[in-house]
């Protein structure tokens, strides 16, 4: 399934759920295979749907739902100005060199610059010859959304090249009374028309067969199909050509006739090859063990084209189009978009095994935890407190750390700030809920952000920093004014999700700071870049949040920390430690109004 765009832009490509259509009323389609088009039968009636004539045609074969929206056709080159009430943005949609009809769009607005390439056949040359890379259009690409389907496969031949095996492949049977093609419904009609043309015959289809594959070729290659069943070539689909190779092909070999030729151009068969650690031939046809000749013939990128095309395109960062996020992988993405997440210059990792009053205060504090009645208040800081259960349950090993206990360990940094090196504000838990959603809180999220709600202009400040979690691991956002950049700060390395949601709330805190202080000379928050830190070597969850904790109070806006093991126990214990520490910090902090409530300092 194709990957969700991030919630804040105003629109999403390929994509149909629920969570598509949450205020979001332009869909772009790159192409109409039908696993970019699941769920379309539930697209609003008022939403805007984006694609080429083709596209749009053969998406109505089988949605005629769609017909109820608003259809806009993209026009290959031609640059269109979509208006919306959070923005207007520009979209210009390329050929895809995918299939009849396929292209990537590339979006320009108050987001930046993304290109989606849907799923693309991204060539050197190809890449090369895009209008995008042209003199009057050349732009900086922000994101790239880039198909990754065979990334781990490291080369194929060129479609021009398989055409030609295919047609060698032909030519070597002279005598075998039908050729069946094994072909998709939607991405091998170069095949069948260099086929036709090269041996001067239509290519037979039985409409009783699968009348879909009529519909599509009809609207593709409809010059080329002939409804003679006793044509040469002839198209098949699976179930045809499981039953030819069953039957047709053992008749011809018992009784001792031609034998029909099976040919499948496809990529999966050399894909799954290849993965078994075997090596089949990319420059002739290959025959299995059934009789059927294989020709690799891909309409997706292989590794070293995806290298190439980055190297040409030049983005700042590279996101796959569809999970698992492949595009880590590749070297271009390693070093020039994950190796700004490396430790460079890292502190040797401070020991943080606590002191033994911390540890006798650790234990008593939580062998006292209150499981019933009123929990009292143990930490409190202006308006800001926690109490006995909630801080108590929290600091154990191995429990989630509570957001609360996030807001208390948030307050408490910045009340110690007033003699530090950088002014920082630590944004409250309630912040994230409203940038994780923020056509319901948009008004609210500004409003909030101005001096009149915090006592302070934040655009003064060196720093923001917002601790957020996905589902249980926490991770920490830092707008860095002081380096004009976004840091994400993650204890337990990226996944595709977390660097979607990272950066759809780093776009939606732009917006929400633009809005709250347009005028800002200091602070340019929509030039401000996005780098991804890992800050542990944890895979423990539950420690997320204690390491956000630390980073809270140590990271100094230069160098980053990694919380590395510090002992043959290894990082739960150090994590332990951090816990013990944390909760002595917290208790005896010079500004908590509860202390005396505990122990006696």
């Amino acid at each position: 399934m194709p990957t969700e765009m991030p919630l804040g832009l105003p629109f999403v490509v390929d994509t149909w759920g629920s969570s598509s259509r949450r205020r979001r009323h332009h869909h772009f389609l790159t192409h109409a295979h039908t696993d970019h088009l699941a769920n379309a039968q539930e697209a609003d009636p008022g939403d805007t749907v984006y694609a080429t004539k083709l596209t749009m045609r053969l998406a109505l074969q089988r949605f005629p739902q769609l017909e109820r929206g608003a259809f806009v056709e993209m026009e290959l080159g031609k640059r269109l100005v979509v208006r919306d009430p959070d923005g207007d943005f520009s979209v210009t949609s390329y050929d895809a060199n995918h299939c009849p009809g396929a292209v990537m769009f590339l979006f320009e607005g108050p987001f930046g610059n993304i290109l989606h390439t849907g799923d693309c056949r991204l060539t050197s040359n190809f890449v090369q010859n895009l209008p995008l890379k042209g003199d009057e259009n050349n732009c900086r690409l922000d994101t790239v959304y880039l198909d990754c389907t065979f990334s781990k496969f490291p080369m194929f031949p060129s479609k021009a090249l398989a055409i030609q095996q295919v047609i060698a492949c032909i030519l070597k049977h002279p005598h075998a009374p039908f050729v069946y093609l094994y072909c998709q419904k939607l991405g091998h009609e170069e095949i069948l028309i260099e086929v036709s043309r090269a041996f001067g015959s239509k290519i037979y289809l039985d409409r009783g067969w699968n009348l879909d594959y009529f519909d599509t070729f009809s609207l593709t290659v409809q010059e080329i199909i002939t409804d003679d069943p006793t044509c040469r070539f002839q198209i098949v689909g699976c179930s045809q050509f499981k039953e030819i190779k069953e039957t047709n092909l053992e008749e011809a070999r018992a009784s001792r006739q031609p034998e029909p030729l099976l040919i499948r151009p496809s990529t999966q068969w050399y894909a799954r090859a290849y993965g078994q650690n075997q090596k089949p031939s990319l420059t002739e046809a290959e025959q299995d063990d059934y009789g059927v000749w294989h020709i690799c013939f891909s309409i997706h990128s292989s590794r070293d084209e995806l290298e190439q095309a980055l190297q040409i395109l030049q983005p700042q960062w590279v996101i796959s189009t569809t999970p698992p996020n492949f595009a880590n992988e590749l070297n271009y993405v390693r070093e020039r978009c994950l190796a700004r997440t490396t430790q460079e210059n890292v502190p040797v990792s401070i020991n943080f095994c606590s002191t033994s009053l911390a540890k006798e205060v650790y234990e008593d504090f939580v062998r006292r935890i209150p499981f019933s009645g009123k929990s009292p208040r143990v930490v409190q800081i202006d308006q800001t407190w926690v109490d006995h259960r909630t801080f108590g349950l929290s600091m154990r090993v191995n429990r989630h750390i509570s957001e609360h206990c996030m807001n208390m360990m948030g307050q408490a940094i910045m009340s110690e700030r007033s003699d530090a090196a950088f002014a920082m504000h630590v944004l409250h838990s309630e912040y994230a809920k409203m940038l994780r959603d923020p056509f319901q809180y948009q008004e609210n999220i500004s409003d909030d952000l101005t001096e009149q709600n915090q006592g302070y202009k934040l655009d003064n400040m060196d720093a923001v920093f917002m601790p957020l979690q996905m589902w249980n691991t926490w991770y920490l956002v830092v707008a860095n004014f002081w380096k004009k950049r976004f840091e994400v700060l993650s204890p337990l390395g990226y996944t595709n999700e977390l660097i979607r949601e990272a950066r759809s709330m780093v776009y939606n805190f732009q917006k929400a700071f633009h809005n709250a202080y347009p005028g800002s000379r200091r602070v340019k928050i929509k030039a401000m870049d996005i780098t991804f830190h890992t800050i542990s070597n944890s895979d423990n969850e539950s420690d997320s949040g204690i390491f956000i904790m630390k980073a809270l109070d140590l990271y100094d806006l230069e160098k980053h920390i990694l919380f590395k093991d510090c002992d043959a126990k290894g990082l739960r214990e150090h994590a332990k430690g951090l816990r013990e520490h944390l909760t002595f910090y917290l208790l005896d902090h010079k500004y908590n109004e509860k202390t005396h409530i505990m122990y006696k300092g």
